[in-house]
């Protein structure tokens, strides 16, 4: 079985839900591929109004010929323009495995995800139990939760073994820090979406000065002060184009060192304060 390797993992979510051109968006996959990601995140959700399996789809066809390990999602799916439903139950579930199965081509997915936990109304159990019965027949390598809380991973956990966790989780909001520091306690490897979800909205002068120092993007030093944060966190870059793909990338080789250290807790610092005033 493939592992879970790659701190940088190349999402298709921003590529998904709108009208877009496909053959620039397998471009900006495959810069990602050739740069060297090793593992590419899609969901049955990325989908858009014409084309319910594009996520997907521009996943499988990306990702033929070569050794990438594939995680996608299921238990939610897009029901209009601007409707999604969540559904976790154990027929459901089964139903959307097949689908994946049958799009991603392949006898077995490599990492499959309960996608909405927090939406549904069926409990966190059914699901677990309906991945680790799809995993002991063969059909998913790795089973996992996205959108979860602590409760919930740990009822999770007491059905079957977990083997990750996606929530959102940026550089500058830190939004899942307990359920990071859970799989932390369990070396259960976590990867954090949006990363840079509110690095437009918040201050990090410190961050800006080094980046402007270095020469190099912002996003890239917030990519790295992140990936440096715990031993089992990877990021899952929603990069749009080849050039932001190859920058976030650069996260992984670029140095962590006392100046970038320092700069990230003074600029957590501030935004701490900002919170408390």
């Amino acid at each position: 079985m493939k592992e879970l390797v790659g701190r940088v993992a190349l999402g298709v979510a921003g590529l998904s839900f709108a009208p877009r051109d496909r053959s620039a968006d397998l471009a900006t996959i495959r810069a990602g591929i050739v740069a060297g990601t090793a593992i590419l995140d899609t969901a049955r959700a990325y989908a858009r109004t014409d084309a319910p399996l594009y996520g997907e789809e521009l996943a499988a066809e990306a990702a033929q010929g070569t050794s990438m390990i594939v995680g996608t999602k299921g238990g939610h799916s897009r029901t209009g323009a601007t409707t999604w439903d969540a559904d976790i139950s154990e027929r459901r579930i089964r139903s959307d495995v097949e689908t994946s199965l049958r799009v991603l081509g392949g006898e077995q997915i490599d990492l499959y995800y309960l996608h909405r936990v927090d939406l549904a109304e069926q409990p966190v159990e059914e699901g677990i139990s309906a991945l680790a019965s799809l995993r002991d027949e063969g059909k998913l390598a790795r089973i996992g939760v996205s959108n979860v809380s602590v409760a919930e991973l740990e009822r999770s956990a007491a059905v079957a073994r977990i083997d990750a966790v996606q929530n959102q989780h940026s550089a500058m909001g830190r939004e899942s820090v307990e359920v990071l520091a859970w799989c932390e306690a369990n070396g259960v490897p976590f990867f954090a979406y949006s990363p840079l979800s509110h690095s437009a909205a918040v201050p990090a002068p410190h961050l800006a000065a080094l980046a402007e120092a270095r020469g190099i993007s912002l996003q890239r030093l917030q990519l790295r002060a992140l990936l440096a944060s715990s031993p089992v966190l990877s990021v899952v870059s929603g990069a749009t184009r080849p050039s932001t793909v190859l920058d976030s990338l650069a996260a992984e080789s670029e140095s962590w060192d006392v100046d970038l250290e320092a700069a990230y807790a003074a600029d957590l610092a501030i935004i701490s304060e900002v919170l408390r005033s």
